[in-house]
């Protein structure tokens, strides 16, 4: 009994058919990586606007206490 192999048109298609998947897939990823990655500049961003914020208002307490001292 002869396998007969598989007609060049079902290869073809198979191979555009995955060829697209691959693509959608590496495009998710890409995507997400990037949103990965501006989620973290982001919130490092605001871990430091926050830090700056803070200090601020500490030295503004501390120049208050001073001068209700003197």
């Amino acid at each position: 009994m002869k396998i007969k192999a598989a007609p060049s048109m079902i290869l073809f298609k198979y191979l555009i058919f995955y060829s697209f998947v691959g693509l959608y897939q590496s495009a998710l990823f890409i995507k997400s990586g990037i949103r990965r990655c501006s989620n973290y500049m982001k919130s490092w961003n605001e871990n430091n606007n926050e830090r700056g914020q803070s200090v601020g208002f500490k030295t503004t307490l501390l120049r208050t206490a001073f001068r209700s001292i003197l």
